[in-house]
Parts: C-alpha cells; sequence; structure tokens
C-alpha cells in the first residue's frame, strides 16, 4: 500500500467561542487526515457543542442501533491533493477504510459500524470519553468526509488519597474507584492508573491489618462470560501490582463480577462509564 498508516498526533487549542470561523477550525488531537489531504475550509466547521447521532452493532443481538452522542463538533470535509494541488482520484474506499481502521486500532479504539457508505469507530480519550467519528469517502472526487463529536469524560473519575480511601472504606465497608484505567478489552494497565495505585499502596502499608478483596466490574458491552472473564482478569492485574509492592497475599482477594452488579443504567454512554470500575471493599 503507497500511503502510509501512521498519523501524527498535534495538540489544539480550543477556541472559547461558539462557533468558529473555518479558517479558524482546531484540528483533532487524536483522529488525524488522510496523507495529503486538505481541509476544504468553505465547507467545515467546529462547534464547542452539539450532538449527532452514531451507529454501533449490538454485540448481544449482531443488529445496527443508533445513539446520540453530545460534546465538541467537527463537520469536516477533506480532498486529498498532489502536491501540486490537483485533486488525487485514483484511492479506492477500501484503502481509504483501510487506513483509518489501522489508525483506529492503534490508538487503541473500535470500529463500531461499517457499511458500503460509512465508517463509525471511537477511540477512548485519557478523560474517560471517547471521540466517536463517522466517515464517508466519495474516491472519484477525492474526497473524505468526517464528523466528529469528542464526548466528555464521567467526571467522577477521581483520585483519592489514602486518607480519603480509609475513610470511605471505614463508612460504607468499600469504594468506587474510578482512576484505575485499562487498555480497551485488556487486563493491561494504563500509565494514568500509577496514581491511585500509588495511594492504595500506601493505604494498605499504612494500615496492615486491613484486607480488601478488589473487584472489577465492566458495563454491558460484550457477552456476559467475555465479562466476567475480563473483570476477573482485572482484578487479578491490580493484586498483582499491589503485591509488588510488598503487600502480602493474604490480604489481597481478586473478584471480577463482569455486567452483575451495575451502579446504574447501561442505556447511556455516561451510565456505562459509572458502571465501569474497581471497587475495594473490606474484608
Amino acid at each position: 500500500m503507497r500511503i502510509t498508516n501512521q498519523f501524527v498526533f498535534i495538540i489544539f487549542v480550543i477556541f472559547s467561542f461558539t462557533l468558529l470561523s473555518a479558517k479558524d477550525i482546531p484540528k483533532h488531537p487524536v483522529i488525524k487526515t488522510f496523507p495529503g489531504s486538505v481541509l476544504a475550509e468553505n465547507m467545515s466547521k467546529y462547534q464547542n457543542f452539539n450532538e449527532y447521532e452514531f451507529s454501533l452493532m449490538n454485540k448481544k443481538t449482531n443488529k445496527k442501533e443508533n445513539i446520540k452522542v453530545k460534546g465538541k463538533f467537527w463537520s469536516l470535509l477533506w480532498e486529498v491533493r498532489t502536491p501540486s494541488g490537483d485533486r488525487v482520484k485514483d484511492i479506492s474506499k477500501v484503502e481509504f477504510f483501510n487506513n483509518y481502521k489501522n489508525a483506529v486500532a492503534e490508538a487503541g479504539g473500535e470500529i463500531l459500524f461499517e457499511d458500503a457508505l460509512y465508517l463509525h469507530f471511537r477511540i477512548p480519550k485519557e478523560d474517560g470519553g471517547y471521540s466517536w467519528c463517522k466517515l464517508h469517502t466519495v474516491p472519484n472526487l477525492g474526497q473524505i468526509y468526517m464528523v466528529i463529536v469528542d464526548e466528555k469524560g464521567f467526571t467522577q473519575s477521581l483520585i483519592f488519597g489514602a486518607d480519603k480511601l480509609k475513610e470511605e472504606i471505614d463508612k460504607s465497608g468499600k469504594v468506587l474507584l474510578y482512576g484505575i484505567l485499562f487498555d480497551l478489552d485488556k487486563s493491561t494497565l494504563k500509565h494514568e492508573s500509577e496514581k491511585q495505585l500509588t495511594h492504595i499502596v500506601s493505604l494498605m502499608h499504612k494500615y496492615p491489618d486491613l484486607k480488601i478483596e478488589i473487584q472489577g466490574h465492566t458495563d454491558s458491552q460484550g457477552k456476559a462470560d467475555y465479562n466476567m472473564k475480563l473483570s476477573q482478569e482485572r482484578a487479578e492485574t491490580v493484586k498483582s501490582y499491589l503485591k509488588l509492592f510488598g503487600i502480602q497475599e493474604n490480604r489481597l482477594t481478586a473478584k471480577g463480577f463482569g455486567q452483575t452488579n451495575p451502579v446504574t443504567s447501561n442505556d447511556t454512554e455516561e451510565g456505562k462509564a459509572k458502571n465501569r470500575r474497581v471497587e475495594l471493599v473490606k474484608k
């Protein structure tokens, strides 16, 4: 394939205006342009807030569903051009789509839906939300239409210090944690989890008689048996991390609950974010 799959990550400034002029449209920090693309400014826009409906395949029913997502909004038209400015018209839809599929995989995202016209995908953001994207191409014109919505992350992704952890455990017998993050569909810890895990280590050293059960919980996406296995593996990963820092194994239990114990409805993205969590339960 002559088109590269590598996309350069660019940091952009968020403007305070509700609707920006086309020439001031900020570049998206994660979802990149196809190599050689030039923005059609008069056909593109950015808004600080809007909503859009994306499609996805329900993994349980294997049927297409639509979901409305709210957040920062981009509507973009890109044209692939040569260095001299001529439009490139010999790139197939398959080549367009495959480049973006590879980029999504590299960013830890997922393909939500694909048909003859559109590709829908999302990529996780560090704040717990997602960047959602709908892609449409017109190969014989070298054009890429793109709608992006940056969903705001779940605000309860707080980091609890050792004293706050102890306070919550003494009060409720458990504490819900949203600062322990894993790679998509994996039990591999993200580096952002280190701060919260460090506080748990401090808690366990400060209170040597404390014993806890580390519980893993997922949302309802995917099959129930898969979620149960994934949540168990994630709980075991946290347990292994604590053991690395001298916490005795007889003080730690790891248990996965999959999607069986939601704290709220899974009907919204915010609800799903609340249900994806680690809990520490006093034994």
